[in-house]
């Protein structure tokens, strides 16, 4: 059981991403897992110290894009494993996928959610409900239900929905309950069996492609039907710099569009699977260098709204076959932290952007109210460090899968702290 944060004396910590603060060198002192003082000079006699020099100190990040594997593939990962692998990352809060067996089509399911986070009190695990039932896009699900058990969006996970019609009643039942609708978009004849990004990687490798237009053209189809629904439409994922540039167009527009772009996507290109590693195997496939480029231009100005670790476990049994054969996805909650460091130390991203996008707004996209540090309130906070060195195996990972692109090697950046409504959830 995770203890409460008493007598607790954080100290040297650089204050990020809170709303009522601006960033700044600072201590924080808890107290029965309560802010009890903040300031730039805390001496306090017989405190726990945490020496969070050079350290970040955030009120944790947020997760967009998740699959808990609860209930029905408990063996790849559950939402106990889940939670940890997230407060380990430095999270606080996880949206969860619906794609779960059965799918979170009811308010069954979206109960079990809610009831699980509260139990284990290690995060907030956020349910997205179905958008269709069981995924299959022919009839919507009850949304009302749901959202009143707990579903902060709905979405059909990685599965597009294929009729405009469908999608148009689904954003204006929605919009019913002041929910967003989340899509992961893709026509689907134009990828085909594709598995990778269609391009000159592909034609080396002898793999079928799937091309860029088999995403953008549906981003531009998703916006079109958010602005006659009159919708919130959020995009899980995006990969390809023509898909960047109609979410731009969108909101110069006024449409309500938001996206986000998985971490995987800002630091890899296709040419990363010339030795077939299935790891990088993705739903959201890793294109080509130009649209990298331009999916860090879209975070850098704003267009592209959130970074999502995209985590996605599976078993040796999913993974260990060939490329072609195996389930897209990785795990990525624990290492979020060091590859946005990486990306910062390269000048690719600065700290702001970050912050932005993985603390801010996707509280903002997920209906969550602005981060606020203030004396006498729960403590709810993240200690980052950007300088530890680590590496993700056997003995860190907190996940049920190994299906980590980084597993075993080098990492740099580290989570010394998380706190969770008063109690640690994780300390490293």
């Amino acid at each position: 059981m995770h203890t409460i944060a008493d007598n607790l004396l954080i100290v040297g910590a650089d204050l990020r991403g809170w709303a009522n603060l601006p960033p700044q060198t600072c201590n924080v002192f808890l107290v029965g897992g309560h802010v009890a003082a903040l300031g730039e000079h805390l001496d306090i006699a017989g405190a726990q110290v945490v020496d969070a020099t050079g350290c970040w100190l955030t009120p944790g990040m947020v997760e967009l894009c998740a699959a808990g594997r609860e209930p029905g593939q408990e063996q790849d990962e559950d939402l106990l494993s889940l939670s940890r692998c997230a407060a380990a990352g430095g999270y606080v809060a996880v949206a969860v996928a619906p794609d779960t067996q059965p799918s979170n089509d009811d308010h069954a399911v979206t109960e079990l959610i809610v009831r699980r986070a509260r139990d284990l009190g290690l995060c907030d695990l956020l349910p997205i409900g179905a958008l269709t039932h069981r995924l299959q896009g022919q009839t919507l699900a009850p949304m009302g239900e749901m959202s009143e058990a707990g579903a902060v969006a709905f979405g059909d996970a990685d599965r597009p929905v294929l009729s405009s019609r469908m999608l148009r009643r689904a954003m204006e039942y929605a919009r019913s309950f002041d929910k967003g609708v989340v899509t992961q978009p893709l026509d689907v004849d134009l990828a085909g069996a594709g598995v990778m990004h269609e391009g000159k990687w592909s034609t080396r490798l002898g793999l079928k492609g799937i091309p860029a237009a088999a995403e953008h053209i549906a981003v531009a189809r998703d916006i079109a039907v958010c602005q006659l629904a009159r919708g919130r439409l959020h995009v899980a994922r995006l990969t390809s710099a023509r898909s960047v540039q109609h979410v731009a167009n969108a909101k110069r527009d006024g449409i309500a569009v938001t996206a986000a772009v998985s971490i995987w996507n800002l630091l890899l290109t296709d040419a990363q699977l010339a030795k077939y590693e299935v790891n990088l195997r993705l739903a959201a496939p890793l294109r080509e260098e130009s649209d990298r480029q331009a999916l860090l231009q879209g975070l850098r100005d704003g267009t592209i709204d959130a970074i999502t670790c995209d985590h996605q476990p599976w078993g040796l049994a999913e993974k260990e076959v060939e490329f072609d054969r195996a389930q897209p996805g990785a795990i990525g909650l624990q290492t979020a932290w060091p590859l946005l460091c990486e990306l910062i130390g390269a000048g690719e991203l600065d700290e702001a952007t970050v912050v932005r996008a993985t603390v801010n707004m996707p509280r903002a996209i997920l209906g969550l109210p602005p981060p606020e540090l203030h004396d006498g309130q729960p403590a709810t906070l993240a200690v980052l460090d950007p300088t530890a060195h680590w590496q993700l195996d056997r003995s860190t990972s907190l996940s049920k899968s190994r299906n980590s692109p980084v597993w075993g090697k080098p990492l740099v950046g580290r989570v010394t702290l998380t706190v969770f409504e008063g109690r640690v959830s994780f300390a490293g």
